[in-house]
């Protein structure tokens, strides 16, 4: 058990998630073994190795339950451990100032205890914490005692970690000679074991050094910032790539890259979100609240426990010795005052409780109005596609218009003069004809995105009736192929089929199933001619169409060997307006409103798989009923190939 938690210790800076293994591991076995405090160090360890992975709710419970276990136990050296743990867990999330109050606990715990190893750690925690507050003078006093304790106990995790926190430091106080130095130093030291936290510090510091003196357009900026973000993605560090990328979307947004700007944006936002999103910030402030109790009920229990011990001590003294009864009458007149003045602590603990209980409720309110928030944000988004999708042919259209008003001006003119000049009329004639032509096309293009748009608002409606969706999917094949066999008479693909004699039918809306099916298989030829035209003949597009029949689900999957969808995008192809085609050729609804007719109008569900330059695959999954009638008896379970031509 011993050896475990010694592995998950071993692990935290450079791989968290084989900290949690063997911390896991570690507590089971003491749990088994009823070793009571080999528990405790194990969620000690544990809870370390959820912070390092960036799970903070599960890192605070763990956390508080070493420091039950310690404080049942009476430990000094696991309560100084438990409390640093927790400190740091605080400090990490931007709490500075509970995080000081557990880091001086801890202190004050090690010092009784002479715990020179664990005072080591905590000197330099404070020193985090007072940077944290930018009092910067604190801050290196606590670091420099705490890096000169590294090095004379032989702490290296703690040694790159302080060293790295004093060339921030320095940094600050504008001295980046020495601030380099300490950077150097951590990164020399922390390479032989890839302690994380310590390199994406010292990298992450050189990288603002270097911007800071020279400015976004810095290489020397971009390299370390880069090497800060590989550091943290190797260690899984959540903390780290937050901050990287955070770093790197910045100076890529002052260089004018936006690309790459909005790329580390993303991943910042994505990461913040997995560290601090709404859900994970209640669980934290609920085991907060909790905790809170937990102590002022075990205050009430301790108070209760030594009035016990007074009472136990007076019966003795009253059957021992019988001449101390006005002792006894004195310890009486004491036992009512701390009776009424425990009754007032009592009072007291349970007006708090009641506002505990009112800051809980208003922090559920505060997380329902967060949710509404966000809805409207996204409101606003959609609204801001739709005005920019419709916006685009009526600026065609208004062009146009007002280009015809200066012609039909310019042909009344000239019809006005005396011998007017035919050919200028012509001209003139087509010119506006030629426009009236494109109003009419744009216009066109502004109601079909309106059509559209009131498909994917409408409710999924229709009769819903026994279908064979094996003939369905043929049917709409056919349809899908020879409408772009009509706009490119030379493209030609390979069509293969395998449809499940014993799919059975389902009540479905076959009209909105129908346009699922013509969306996917547009959009399969589609990839694969986009492909065609940029391999030439080497290449074979082809589209494949299945059904199957698992238990009590159906499948129909429509592949293509196309250019595929990169991995950046594929989370966004079902919403609204979002599309890869060029302007005009798509509105970026048919995807949406796909996914709406499978997953709310029939209960089933869509998802994509696609690997880029080689394939793509949507699945979709539909419920069966029981009342099914089989496909047609000719049918045959093979696969079908042609080459359509």
């Amino acid at each position: 058990m011993l050896l475990l938690t010694q592995l998950a210790y071993e692990n935290t800076q450079s791989n968290p998630l084989a900290t949690i293994f063997y911390g896991k591991q570690a507590l089971q076995l003491a749990q088994k073994l009823k070793y009571r405090r080999g528990e405790a160090w194990a969620l000690i360890r544990l809870g370390s190795g959820f912070r390092e992975s960036g799970n903070y709710p599960a890192a605070l419970q763990v956390g508080i339950q070493g420091l039950r276990l310690a404080e049942e136990l009476r430990d000094q050296e696991l309560i100084g451990r438990a409390l640093n743990t927790l400190g740091y867990l605080y400090w990490e999330q931007g709490y500075s100032r509970p995080a000081l109050a557990y880091f001086f606990k801890a202190k004050s715990v090690a010092e009784k205890s002479r715990n020179i190893k664990l005072l080591t750690r905590i000197m330099g925690n404070i020193g985090n914490v007072y940077a944290q507050l930018n009092r910067l003078d604190s801050a290196r006093h606590y670091s420099q005692v705490g890096y000169a304790m590294d090095l004379s106990e032989h702490d290296l995790i703690s040694e790159v970690g302080d060293a790295a926190m004093l060339g921030n430091i320095y940094a600050k106080l504008g001295n980046p000679q020495l601030a380099r130095h300490y950077y150097r130093r951590s990164i020399q030291r922390a390479l032989s074991q890839h302690v994380t936290f310590a390199l994406c510090r010292a990298y992450l510091g050189q990288a603002q050094l270097f911007r800071e003196e020279l400015g976004p357009w810095a290489d020397s900026a971009l390299y370390f910032g880069h090497k800060a973000l590989i550091a943290a993605q190797k260690g899984n560090y959540p903390k780290g790539v937050l901050e990287a990328s955070r770093f790197l979307s910045s100076t890529y947004a002052a260089r004018r890259n936006n690309a790459r700007a909005f790329h580390y944006l993303t991943l910042a936002s994505t990461t913040r979100d997995s560290l601090f999103s709404q859900t994970k910030m209640a669980q934290v402030q609920a085991l907060e609240v909790s905790e809170q109790l937990r102590q002022q009920e075990r205050a009430i229990q301790q108070a209760q426990s030594d009035e016990e011990h007074r009472s136990h001590w007076l019966i003795a003294a009253l059957a021992s010795i019988i001449p101390v009864l006005l002792l006894l009458w004195r310890t009486i007149r004491h036992k009512q005052r701390a009776n009424l003045k425990l009754n007032a602590q009592n009072a007291e603990i349970a007006n708090q409780r009641n506002k505990l209980s009112a800051t809980l409720s208003q922090l559920k309110a505060t997380q329902a109005q967060l949710v509404q928030r966000e809805k409207m944000a996204s409101l606003g988004e959609l609204t801001a596609g739709i005005a920019h999708e419709i916006q685009n042919p009526l600026n065609f259209v208004n062009n146009f218009a007002e280009v015809s008003t200066e012609l039909a001006t310019e042909l009344q003119a000239e019809a006005d003069q005396p011998q007017p000049d035919l050919l200028t009329l012509r001209s003139a004639a087509a010119e506006l004809k030629e426009n009236q032509e494109k109003i009419y096309l744009y216009g066109r293009r502004a109601a079909n995105i309106v059509r559209d748009m009131l498909a994917h608002a409408r409710t999924i409606g229709g009769e819903r009736v026994l279908t064979d969706l094996n003939a369905l999917a043929n049917e709409h094949l056919q349809l899908a192929y020879h409408s772009f066999r009509a706009k490119d008479p030379h493209f030609v693909a390979t069509i293969t089929t395998k449809l499940d004699p014993a799919l059975g039918r389902i009540r479905a809306i076959p009209q909105a199933l129908g346009r699922v099916l013509l969306n996917l298989l547009n959009n399969a030829f589609y990839a694969v001619q986009q492909r065609q035209k940029v391999e030439g003949g080497n290449y074979c597009p082809e589209v494949q169409v299945q059904t199957y029949r698992r238990n009590k689900r159906i499948e129909v999957r429509v592949r293509d060997n196309g250019l595929g969808i990169p991995a950046q995008i594929r989370d966004k192809i079902f919403q609204p307006f979002f599309t890869t085609k060029p302007s005009g050729e798509g509105t970026g609804l048919g995807l949406s409103l796909s996914y709406d007719i499978i997953t709310h109008g029939h209960g089933g569900s869509l998802r994509v798989d696609s690997q880029e330059g080689e394939f793509t695959e949507f699945t979709i999954e539909l419920p069966q009923v029981p009342n099914y009638k089989k496909s047609p008896p000719d049918a045959e379970l093979a696969e079908d190939v042609a080459i359509m031509s």
